[in-house]
C-alpha cells in the first residue's frame, strides 16, 4: 500500500485545510476478519469514487466514504457495490489495478473528470493528494513523471525533491494532471524502495489505457471526460 511523502516542511504546507470541498475522499472498509482499513479515492461522480483494486481485498464485507463538514465533523455515505477491474493482476508491477465504488447516495464534494484528450508524457507536472501517514490529514504534494507506458506512469523520487508515494498503513490517492483545467489519469499502485526513500521508483495505473478506461466507463457512467 502506498503514501505519499515528502519533507516536512512541504507536508505542512500542503496540507489541505477543507477536506469537505476536495474530490479525494477518504474510503473505509470492513475486512473479512473485522478489521476496519482505510484508503483513498476520487469522486468521478457524486456517487461513483476511484480508488486502487488492491483496495479491495476479498471478503471485505463493507465499504464507505467519509463526508466531512466545516466544522471538521464528518458521516459515512456506506456503499452499494464495489468493483476491482477482473484483469487486475498482484504481480510486483501491479497490472489494471484500479476499482470504482458505488455510493448508496450522493456526496457533496466535487466530482474531478477523467483526463482522455491530452496524452501523458514524461516531464509532465503532477499533483498528488490523499489522506495518510506521516499526518492523518488530507496533504498534497507535487511530482514530475519520467516514465509512460500502456499499463503505468511513473516517476523516481529524490531525496528533498517534491514529493512521494510511500509504503504505510493506508493506500495512496489517486494522481492528477493540471492542464488547463484538473483532470485524473493515473491511480496510485505500488513502488521499488521500502521507506519509501530517495531512488523509489513510483508507479501508477495509466488510466488512459483501453481496458482500464473502459472499465471506468462501465462502472462509472456518467463520470465527466476532458
Amino acid at each position: 500500500m502506498r503514501q505519499r511523502r515528502g519533507g516536512a516542511e512541504d507536508r505542512q504546507r500542503a496540507t489541505c485545510a477543507h477536506p469537505e470541498r476536495s474530490p479525494v475522499v477518504l474510503l473505509l472498509f470492513l475486512d473479512g476478519d473485522g478489521t476496519t482499513k482505510s484508503c483513498s479515492g476520487t469522486m468521478l461522480t457524486p456517487s461513483r469514487v476511484l480508488t486502487a483494486a488492491h483496495c479491495m481485498p476479498a471478503g471485505a464485507r463493507q465499504m464507505a466514504a467519509v463526508q466531512w463538514r466545516s466544522n471538521g465533523t464528518g458521516s459515512l455515505v456506506y456503499a452499494s457495490s464495489w468493483a476491482a477491474h477482473p484483469g487486475y493482476a498482484a504481480t510486483a508491477r501491479l497490472i489494471n489495478d484500479v476499482g470504482v465504488v458505488t455510493l448508496r447516495s450522493g456526496m457533496s464534494n466535487p466530482s474531478m473528470p477523467l483526463l482522455v484528450s491530452s496524452p501523458s508524457r514524461k516531464g509532465d507536472e503532477v499533483f498528488i493528494a490523499g489522506w495518510g501517514v506521516p499526518v492523518s490529514d488530507l496533504a498534497a504534494g507535487y511530482a514530475r513523471i519520467t516514465q509512460v507506458d500502456e499499463n503505468h506512469i511513473g516517476f523516481v523520487y529524490k531525496e528533498g525533491q517534491g514529493s512521494n508515494t510511500c509504503s504505510g498503513d493506508w493506500v495512496a490517492p489517486p494522481i492528477g494532471a493540471w492542464v488547463g483545467r484538473p483532470g485524473w489519469w493515473v491511480v496510485t499502485s505500488t513502488g521499488s524502495v521500502e521507506g519509501c526513500g530517495g531512488g523509489d521508483v513510483s508507479l501508477f495505473t495509466n488510466t488512459q489505457s483501453a481496458t482500464v478506461l473502459d472499465f471506468i466507463r462501465t462502472h462509472a457512467p456518467g463520470a465527466a471526460e476532458i
